[in-house]
């Protein structure tokens, strides 16, 4: 059933069109992340359920209730920004008291609340301090006890680890998905990083130029992109100019060499894009798959992947492997056969 949901919301700026035609059902409990390049319209669609906006066009409702124009301080939504906005005169206690202080409530309801929160966020030795004693990691949890602190019905959330360095938003993006599971909370997560959304959310909405391009969990986003978009911006990518030649047999061309992509339902001749991950391919000749031959372009080592970018018919196509001290690495300019599975490809 759904607890919170965007009907037809749409937001213009001066005649500029911010976010066209959104919707969106989030069942209580949910964690939906808003994933997209910078100016897709994803924080407009998270500053409109805050409040902060107010939609040109169509409806936001919370169990029920039409929070469509209300001011943000009737709506009861925790909000985390990417910039902390602590305020550094106060103490990090004092500080998460904040909103319960506003909304009136007695220093005797204020302290085991502020207590809960600093034991949620594991900081119980650090209610004294301030914000300038906290590394960034530390006071970005101070926002979010802050923002729970209300006990709200929605949490929101700004790019929240953006500002902090690799590792701190790694531990911290698993504390948030902890706190979120323990409170049930219902949170929605803006985010330009891929790998945030995926190991994040319950439902991922892919943003383009104030679009929505596709709704669906990480697997259904990762493995079944439905638009050349979705499968270029979450995650590595081959995509690869074919023609069709047997659409019966699901057969295409690149350059001179066939490829088996499934049934399909273009016509002889038609250009088409074939999409394969580059995990799905590995190297050498396998009877019944696809198999393909071309020359190692250039090598790149990640960490645990090595890529390895091969020139097939001129077009640069990339397979990862899993990298190992005994891994033996090919030479640049060396012929290289790849191979894959007919069930890894897809065409757009």
């Amino acid at each position: 059933m759904s607890y919170l949901e965007l009907s037809h919301v749409r937001k213009s700026f001066a005649g500029a069109t911010a976010v066209e035609d959104f919707n969106l059902s989030i069942a209580q409990g949910e964690f939906i992340s808003f994933l997209g390049p910078s100016g897709c319209g994803k924080t407009t669609t998270l500053r409109m359920v805050a409040g902060f906006e107010l939609p040109t066009a169509g409806q936001i409702t919370l169990n029920g209730k039409d929070l469509t124009f209300l001011p943000p301080n009737k709506r009861n939504v925790g909000m985390v920004f990417q910039s902390y906005a602590l305020f550094p005169n106060m103490t990090v206690a004092e500080n998460i008291g904040y909103g319960l202080k506003v909304a009136g409530k007695s220093k005797t309801e204020i302290k085991p609340r502020v207590d809960e929160m600093l034991g949620l966020i594991h900081l119980e030795k650090f209610g004294t301090r301030y914000p300038g004693q906290l590394s960034g990691g530390q006071q970005q949890r101070v926002a979010l006890a802050r923002a729970l602190a209300i006990r709200p019905h929605v949490l929101l959330l700004d790019e929240p680890l953006s500002a902090l360095d690799a590792k701190i938003r790694v531990e911290l993006r698993h504390e948030i998905r902890r706190i979120q599971q323990q409170l049930g909370i219902t949170t929605i997560y803006v985010t330009h990083d891929q790998e945030e959304a995926l190991s994040l959310s319950d439902r991922i909405v892919v943003m383009s130029q104030g679009k929505m391009e596709q709704v669906g969990t990480p697997a259904q986003i990762y493995n079944f992109p439905e638009t050349e978009f979705v499968a270029q911006f979450v995650g590595q990518i081959n995509l690869l100019p074919v023609e069709v030649v047997n659409p019966a047999q699901g057969v295409v061309k690149l350059g001179q060499q066939l490829i088996q992509a499934g049934q399909f339902g273009h016509l002889n001749g038609n250009p088409v894009r074939l999409a394969v991950r580059p995990e799905e391919l590995n190297p050498g000749f396998k009877e019944g798959a696809n198999n393909l031959n071309g020359k190692v372009d250039t090598i790149t080592y990640l960490g645990a992947i090595v890529r390895i970018r091969i020139a097939i018919e001129g077009h640069p196509v990339s397979l990862d492997i899993f990298n190992e001290r005994k891994l033996k690495i090919p030479t640049i300019g060396d012929p290289y056969q790849v191979t894959f599975p007919v069930d890894a490809c897809w065409l757009l």
